[in-house]
Parts: structure tokens; C-alpha cells; sequence
């Protein structure tokens, strides 16, 4: 008990202490050591508004040039491009004419690649054969001729 009596008294008599300590002190001292903080405080603030602007100047500078290495890399791409283009032509894919079998009609049909639709139907092999040689000699294309199991037979004026 006497050892919490103690701790009281001094804990007490610092509080005490304190209390004359503020009351000694004017206003004046006090505002005098405000002022000071805020000073010190104020140019840290303006040393870093300093430097945020110096970064935001470099972040520019590094945004404007690869801004320009874009554009530089774009004009390069569309030269480049362009002048494969002058020298390889596109290709015309010329139209290719099958010759094929249909099971259900028993008949030789003739079908433009790509196409839904049937060209012409013939009975014989012989005479599809001759239809489409015609077909692609006035058309300058090719034209392919499959077996009844659909494997290929024969491939004309493919290059």
C-alpha cells in the first residue's frame, strides 16, 4: 500500500510541475516557438513542391519522346509496308473448278471453289472433263478432278 501512496504523490507532483511550466510560459513564447515549427515545416513543403514539379518535367520530357520514337517507328512500318507492296503485287487467286461426284444424284457435277452452287452436271466423267476444260480456259483459272471416293485424280494448269 505505502508503494501506491508513493507512486501517487509523484505522479502528483509532476502534474503540478507541468501546470507552472505552461503557466509560466507567455503566449508570445509560445506563438515565437509555433512560428518556428511552421517555418521549418513550410520549407520542406516547398523543396518537394520543387522536386514534384522537376519530376513532373521529366516524366514529360521521357512521354514526349517516346511519343516521338511512336511516330518514328509508325513512318518506318508504313514505308516499309509500302514499298513491299510496290514490289510484291497481290496475288489474283484465280478460280478453280472442281469436278466431283455426287452419290445421291449419280451424276458428275462441276463446282466453282468457294461456291454453294453447282455449275453444271454431267452423266459421264468424260463429258464433266470436257465442260471444264472449257469453263477454264475461257475463265484462264484451273480445275481439279476427283475419283468417286473423293480422292484426287488429276490437277490441270496448276502452277
Amino acid at each position: 500500500m505505502c508503494f501506491k501512496k508513493k507512486n501517487k504523490a509523484e505522479k502528483q507532483k509532476k502534474e503540478e510541475k507541468r501546470t507552472k511550466n505552461t503557466e509560466k510560459e507567455t503566449p508570445k513564447a509560445v506563438e515565437k516557438e509555433l512560428t518556428k515549427n511552421e517555418v521549418k515545416q513550410e520549407e520542406p513543403k516547398k523543396t518537394e513542391t520543387k522536386k514534384v514539379v522537376a519530376k513532373k518535367a521529366e516524366t514529360k520530357k521521357v512521354e514526349t519522346k517516346k511519343a516521338e520514337t511512336k511516330k518514328a517507328d509508325t513512318k518506318t512500318a508504313e514505308t516499309k509496308k509500302a514499298d513491299s507492296a510496290e514490289v510484291k503485287a497481290p496475288k489474283e487467286r484465280k478460280a478453280l473448278y472442281r469436278v466431283v461426284y455426287s452419290k445421291e444424284l449419280k451424276v458428275w457435277q462441276i463446282k466453282k471453289d468457294g461456291a454453294k452452287r453447282v455449275i453444271d452436271s454431267k452423266h459421264t466423267k468424260e463429258e464433266a472433263l470436257i465442260r471444264v476444260r472449257e469453263l477454264s480456259e475461257s475463265q484462264d483459272s484451273n480445275f481439279v478432278v476427283q475419283k468417286k471416293d473423293g480422292k484426287f485424280q488429276k490437277k490441270a494448269n496448276l502452277k
